[in-house]
């Protein structure tokens, strides 16, 4: 939540953003106005890509303030929110259930629309999903985060219904909310989060023997919730360099990613066309020697297919890059 006896006003947050048009001056200016309920520009700009949060150098979390003035302008019509809220929702019992394991699999609504994405023996474990594990996160994409944290608590009590010590997170969105989001609302998480990455670097670590370098040079698309959880950006490094792949430098990368601008339309349902945030990231992948694009995020890489084929960038599922290293699945 937003903490505004940290803010003090730099303005660095909204001057860093690469979706608002602002300098620190004006960035300052329009914070204070919105500390006080105020209308400016920001809500409608922004595009609930959480960049802010990590910039601001307070920690004072400034997407959350302008969550909160989204939601109170409408800038996604209630209508659209509430049947999002209502396509979730899951009100039913939970049945089969693991049972007396210690370590599980969450794939959020993943199971069933990206199933390929979860084959092989790395992903060869108990799993929960559908809408009783949803996260809710994508709410906070459509100006609507009291609808996320409404549900937050019963996504979390549904999981520890299985009453596993570790919960591995498929999806970057469950992650955040179980190891940021679910405590920051004085939610007792009582199984611990596991990211995927460190997954990975585990079952990757113990197979060493296995691994056959990639030897190709990658750029990665970092997705929006990783902004919530950036401490554990080591592992994906990690990952990278057990898979035998070089991660590129370029512009858009770490602290200053670019979001896939999904979005954009999908879910703000703005009049904005995504389509040369998407040609400016891949071509900085590309300019940057990458061979692939490496995506975390399932909907990263839908969202930036068209464009990634229309200049031959491969895009890689982070999971399918450990197989590929293990010789499970051929590179392209």
């Amino acid at each position: 939540m937003f903490k505004p006896e940290l803010c003090d006003l730099c303005g660095e947050c909204l001057a860093r953003c690469q979706w608002i048009q602002a300098d620190k001056e004006t960035a300052g200016r329009w914070i204070e106005k919105m500390i006080n309920k105020e209308k400016t520009p920001v809500p409608e700009q922004c595009i609930t890509c959480y960049a802010c949060n990590e910039y601001c150098p307070q920690g004072a979390n400034p997407f959350d303030l302008i969550a909160e003035l989204q939601e109170k302008y409408e800038i996604v019509p209630r209508e659209k929110i509430r049947e999002a809220e209502e396509r979730y929702h899951f009100s039913g019992e939970l049945q089969g259930l693991p049972s007396q394991e210690d370590r599980i699999m969450t794939t959020c609504v993943f199971g069933k629309t990206h199933g390929h994405l979860l084959q092989g023996e790395l992903f060869d474990m108990p799993r929960v999903g559908g809408k009783p594990f949803f996260c809710w996160i994508i709410m906070s994409h459509m100006g609507a985060k009291s609808i996320q944290e409404k549900h937050a608590r019963q996504f979390v009590d549904r999981l520890a219904a299985t009453q596993a010590r570790e919960i591995v997170c498929f999806h970057d969105d469950c992650y955040s909310m179980l190891a940021s989001l679910a405590p920051e609302y004085g939610i007792e998480v009582p199984f611990r989060p596991v990211h995927l990455s460190e997954y990975l670097v585990e079952c990757l670590s113990a197979r060493k023997d296995r691994i056959t370098p990639l030897n190709m040079n990658i750029a990665y698309q970092r997705p929006c919730a990783s902004r919530y959880t950036p401490g554990k950006e080591h592992y994906i490094d990690r990952l990278f360099e057990l898979c035998g792949v070089k991660r590129v430098e370029r512009n858009y990368d770490r602290e200053n990613a670019l979001c896939c601008a999904s979005v954009v339309k999908s879910l703000l349902n703005r009049s904005d066309d995504p389509n040369p945030d998407m040609e400016k990231n891949i071509a900085d992948a590309l300019s940057a020697g990458a061979e692939a694009l490496v995506c975390l995020c399932p909907m990263c890489m839908h969202s930036l297919q068209e464009t990634a084929a229309e200049h031959n960038l491969p895009l890689i599922f982070l999971g399918d890059l450990a197989r590929m290293a293990l010789g499970e699945k051929n590179p392209f």
